[in-house]
């Protein structure tokens, strides 16, 4: 008799058990589609591509260096109230593309250099490695270019990049293309134009 209710009494315990945590991933995947509603009805306002990362790519961006999981990051995001999410969505889509001018001072006789500078409101950094003859770029060489990030949770990821030489080879001009990565999510089509003038 003792095995008999130890045992019903061991299955109603699982029984409930799985109840339970069935109604809370509910929870969570109804809250997360509120969310993803949510940033889609933005997306429709704004003509805009704003998503949440997938699992997949949340492990390959560069992200992870604050938030260790998709579980951490899906937490994060169902932490959000919805107005100040929408409120933070509706800033990170409206960054309009910069241009930036840049002066390079050539004080040395050296035919070749880099320059350094700050985009995206601080939150990265360009470097461009070039030659140059005089007062102009030296088009024999192809600059080089590289995107770093200072900030860990919101920055510019390059994906691609074009350069070319405007103003009599004077210019060296850069867009860079890729997306803006936030802990609220993700905006791609993003771009920077930057001149880089000698």
């Amino acid at each position: 008799m003792r095995k008999i209710m130890f045992t019903f009494l061991l299955t109603l315990s699982m029984i409930m058990l799985i109840n339970i945590v069935p109604t809370k991933a509910f929870d969570n995947e109804t809250e997360l589609d509120l969310l993803i509603r949510r940033i889609d009805h933005i997306n429709e306002i704004y003509n805009s591509n704003y998503y949440i990362l997938s699992e997949e790519e949340f492990i390959n961006s560069k992200i992870t260096d604050t938030l260790k999981s998709y579980d951490d990051y899906v937490k994060h995001l169902l932490n959000y109230d919805l107005n100040e999410l929408e409120n933070e969505l509706i800033v990170n889509i409206t960054v309009d593309s910069e241009t930036i001018n840049v002066n390079i001072e050539t004080y040395f006789r050296s035919t070749s250099g880099s320059r350094t500078l700050s985009f995206y409101n601080g939150n990265n950094k360009m470097i461009l490695k070039y030659k140059y003859s005089g007062s102009k770029f030296d088009t024999s060489y192809k600059p080089g270019v590289t995107v770093t990030k200072v900030n860990t949770k919101n920055f510019f990821e390059m994906s691609s990049h074009t350069g070319s030489f405007k103003n009599s080879n004077k210019t060296y001009s850069i867009i860079a293309k890729g997306r803006v990565i936030t802990p609220s999510g993700v905006v791609s089509n993003k771009s920077f134009t930057v001149n880089f003038n000698l």
